[in-house]
């Protein structure tokens, strides 16, 4: 409602207000990415991109740890073999993302191209 209104600042605050309450509040980001892109802010939209990533992978990696404290054994036996079979990368992230975190790593790559361009270097 704030953006329709124009009152962009405001909608900056709360987004960064619901992030800090939930960092994986996808909706904030998304619509932080949209604010800062709009106003030609490419490198406060680079940052939010590579925070919400940032959150992502390492809900991501609490929770792997957690399940391998409870599971001992049988998570080591399972992360080899996932590692084995292709599905995991060396840093213990998995191969496959959800459909919004590779949306935002592709987002990440054109935002890096922009900034490039716009410095005058050549990708």
């Amino acid at each position: 409602m704030l953006e329709s209104e124009g009152k962009l600042e405001d909608a900056v605050k709360n987004y960064h207000t619901v992030i800090a309450k939930d960092k994986l509040y996808t909706a904030a980001y998304n619509r932080l990415m949209i604010v800062y892109h709009r106003q030609k802010m490419y490198k406060k939209e680079l940052s939010t991109i590579k925070k919400a990533l940032a959150a992502y992978e390492n809900d991501l990696l609490k929770d792997q740890r957690k399940w391998k404290k409870l599971n001992g054994g049988s998570a080591d036996l399972s992360q080899r073999l996932a590692k084995v079979l292709g599905l995991m990368q060396e840093d213990g992230l998995p191969r496959y993302e959800e459909p919004q975190v590779m949306a935002w790593r592709k987002r990440l790559g054109r935002i890096e191209q922009s900034i490039k361009k716009a410095k005058g270097v050549k990708t």
